[in-house]
């Protein structure tokens, strides 16, 4: 088997790790990260625009119920009241 085509594959199922999923107005918006820090700066950027009420969470890998939920909206908003703080895993 091809090494640089099974990278590429490799690389494409990487890009869609983490997926942060939104909904303003209404209206769910979702959009997929390849690392963590990618994500947690989206999330910073929309829960400093929208507050900290934002319904918002992050999942790992697909969007999923919560065994798969990385940041839930209450983990989200504690993060966002706390002043987002540097995530350690």
């Amino acid at each position: 088997m091809d090494e640089a085509a099974d990278r590429g594959e490799w690389e494409t199922a990487m890009a869609e790790k983490f997926i942060l999923v939104w909904t303003i107005d209404g209206e769910t918006m979702s959009m997929s990260h390849s690392t963590q820090d990618e994500a947690l700066r989206q999330a910073e950027k929309l829960l400093r625009e929208h507050g900290c009420d934002l319904e918002i969470a992050l999942h790992l890998d697909r969007i999923s119920p919560s065994p798969s939920t990385w940041f839930n909206k209450k983990r989200m908003q504690g993060w966002c009241l706390a002043g987002f703080p540097a995530v350690q895993i």
